[in-house]
């Protein structure tokens, strides 16, 4: 697994420089990013989540609770799965699918430890998810985090 000090190297240029390139967060020539591109896509580097969460304090990671109930209908449930997943990954974002039984306990695990960086409930017909105590403690975390 290629680090961003392998593209650098590649690249013939600084760590910093070839991050800064990927990142767009400062001007680099347009000839140095071209390089660095270059290098990143033939290590077929992959930029380490950990490192830009720590720089960062975001995981991109929202975490979504899904709980199966014995009258569920999975195709349905799938569909809802499916349709957050992929909405988020257009986003920009990761999903980590929760499907503990006690969700207030697994919401607070993972927003507690910072894992995720929002929490996404289903709704179900009739049902307040905005109302849900862990969701609302989530959105607090979640906010004071990304502060």
């Amino acid at each position: 697994m290629a680090t961003i000090g392998d593209v650098a190297r590649e690249a013939g240029v600084s760590r910093s420089t070839a991050s800064y390139a990927l990142s767009g967060k400062r001007p680099i020539s347009e000839e140095v990013r071209r390089r660095v591109l270059a290098a990143a896509e033939a290590l077929a580097y992959t930029p380490n989540a950990g490192a830009r969460a720590l720089a960062t304090a975001r995981t991109k990671v929202l975490g979504l609770l899904a709980q199966f109930h014995d009258d569920e209908f999975a195709p349905a449930m799938l569909q809802y799965i499916l349709g957050v997943t992929n909405t988020a990954r257009d986003l920009g974002y990761d999903t980590l699918l929760v499907t503990e039984a006690d969700g207030v306990r697994a919401l607070r695990r993972i927003t507690d430890s910072r894992m995720v960086d929002g929490v996404i409930h289903e709704h179900r017909p009739g049902g307040r998810p905005a109302a849900h105590p862990a969701c609302r403690a989530a959105a607090g975390r979640a906010g004071r985090a990304a502060r």
